[in-house]
């Protein structure tokens, strides 16, 4: 899969039928090692081989799976002050990863029409956004809307979280990892450049909050006023 120049992750996960199809065939060699002609003590042998190959194509299968997924939503990534990494040495920036060429070619695929089936929403999402506004008001119905409506994990078809930006740009890579900077690498000005509501600002609370955990003197001028910083 991935060891291969060019990948193909957005396709049918068909290395969940051979799964389904070995570990199946795995529970009959050891239920029911007749039915495949075997005497039990290599029926046993091709069982745990069997197994091995199911497990091995299903791990495949799930990492096509949460690739696809992760394009349409990401999982939330949430930290609290006190949660935020602290390190004399380096300044903790969220996470990420170094973009390589294979990421180009992962972004790239997005684009294709004849995959956008993976990479958008599907109807039944579209139809619960036009109905959670059409039945807001109407007796009932309402009930319904506000279930639309709700984030909660029960909810195959809730909305996105309302952050912004693309999906994919993290989707691209599924093993993110946490992304530090030594200290002295601040000694110069830094610009963070992004629309309205982007996270500029959960960006800056980040920074600040390790300097005032490292017992570094910190000013603040908002402009905006913005009351969560």
């Amino acid at each position: 899969m991935s060891r291969h120049p060019v990948e193909a992750l957005l396709r049918p996960p068909v290395e969940l039928w051979s799964a389904v199809v070995a570990l199946a065939t795995a529970g009959i060699a050891v239920l029911a090692p007749w039915a495949l002609m075997m005497p039990p003590g290599v029926a046993y042998g091709a069982a745990g081989a069997l197994a091995l190959l199911g497990i091995v194509r299903g791990r495949q299968a799930w990492r096509v799976l949460t690739y696809q997924r992760n394009l349409r939503r990401l999982p939330t990534y949430r930290l609290r002050a006190d949660q935020v990494p602290m390190s004399r040495r380096k300044l903790f920036l969220g996470r990420g990863f170094r973009w390589t060429q294979r990421h180009t070619q992962r972004l790239r695929d997005t684009i294709r029409p004849e995959v956008q089936r993976y990479v958008q929403p599907g109807p039944l999402y579209h139809w619960a956004r036009r109905k959670e506004v059409a039945w807001e008001a109407t007796p009932i119905l309402n009930w319904l809307a506000a279930g639309l409506r709700s984030r909660a994990w029960w909810n195959p078809l809730r909305p996105l979280p309302p952050v912004g930006g693309k999906p994919a740009l993290h989707a691209v890579e599924p093993d993110e990892q946490d992304v530090w900077m030594d200290i002295g690498e601040r000694v110069g000005h830094t610009l963070v450049l992004g629309t309205t509501c982007v996270g500029k600002t959960r960006l800056a609370e980040i920074l600040i909050t390790q300097d005032i955990r490292r017992g570094d003197v910190v000013i603040v001028f908002d402009p905006k006023g913005d009351a969560d910083l």
